[in-house]
C-alpha cells in the first residue's frame, strides 16, 4: 500500500487540495447507474420491444418508433454518464470555483433526474417508488451531489 503524499512544499499551487468525497460517491453512483441503464436497459427493455406492438409515428412505421425509443434511451444513458463524470471530476481533479460551479450544475441535473423518477413512479402508484432502484439511486446521487457542492 502506497503512503499518502502531501503536496510538495515548493509547489504552493498544490497546497490545500483535497478530494470531495460526497461528490466522488455521487459521481460513482451516477456512473454505475449509467452503466446499468445502458447495458441492462438495452437487453431487458429495448430489445424486447416488439415492433408489432408499437404504433407508427409521423416519422415512419413501428420499426422507426422502436429506433426512436432506442435513441432516446441511450441519450439518457449519455446524460447520466455526463453528470457522473462531472461529479467525479468536481470531487477530484477540479478545484475552487470551477469545481463548485460544475458540481452545482451536476447537482441540479441530478435533482431533475430524481424528480422525474420519483414523480413518474409515484404517479403510477405510491408503492411503485420502491419497485425499481432508479428513484432511490437517483435521489441518493442528488442528495450527495448537493451535499458536496454546497
Amino acid at each position: 500500500m502506497a503512503a499518502a503524499r502531501l503536496p510538495p512544499e515548493d509547489r504552493p499551487e498544490l497546497q490545500g487540495l483535497s478530494m470531495n468525497f460526497p461528490l466522488l460517491v455521487a459521481g460513482s453512483l451516477a456512473l454505475l447507474g449509467a452503466g446499468i441503464h445502458g447495458v441492462a436497459g438495452e437487453a431487458l427493455v429495448v430489445r424486447r420491444l416488439s415492433p408489432g406492438g408499437l404504433p407508427s409515428s409521423p416519422f415512419g412505421g413501428p420499426g422507426m418508433t422502436k429506433a426512436m425509443i432506442r435513441a432516446a434511451w441511450h441519450m439518457t444513458t449519455v446524460a447520466f454518464l455526463t453528470v457522473g463524470s462531472a461529479l467525479v471530476l468536481s470531487g477530484s481533479v477540479l478545484h475552487g470555483d470551477t469545481a463548485r460551479g460544475i458540481g452545482l450544475v451536476a447537482a441540479g441535473e441530478s435533482t431533475g433526474f430524481a424528480a422525474l423518477a420519483v414523480g413518474g413512479a409515484f404517479a403510477q402508484a405510491p408503492r411503485a417508488v420502491f419497485l425499481h432502484p432508479a428513484p432511490a439511486l437517483l435521489t441518493a446521487v442528488a442528495v450527495l451531489a448537493w451535499w458536496g457542492a454546497l
